[in-house]
């Protein structure tokens, strides 16, 4: 997906340690975006490489930017079935 964006809000970059299920140790590594797109009002999350790049990066609110990235669909919970759709971005440019 491609869309023109407001940014709103932009995260800090966080990297927290986990055990994967090899049992070796692994950094998660993210920055958070709330964007605005028409009436639209959304979050997404630069993740893994592109995340560390950008972590320093300086993002406007209110200027344009286009946004590349993809929706990832998850079902959760025990007793009553949820569901999260999140929104990765994969490249975040000024216009």
């Amino acid at each position: 997906m491609e869309k023109l964006v407001l940014i709103q809000a932009v995260g800090a970059y966080a990297e927290r340690q986990y055990t994967r299920q090899d049992g070796t140790p692994e950094y998660y590594r993210s920055r958070g975006v709330v964007m605005k797109h028409g009436g639209d009002t959304f979050y997404g999350e630069m993740t893994g490489d592109l995340a560390s790049k950008n972590r320093d990066t300086e993002y406007f609110q209110n200027q344009p930017y286009v946004v590349k990235g993809y929706w990832k669909h998850r079902t959760w919970g025990e007793n009553q079935e949820r569901h999260e759709n999140m929104f990765y971005i994969t490249d975040l440019q000024a216009l």
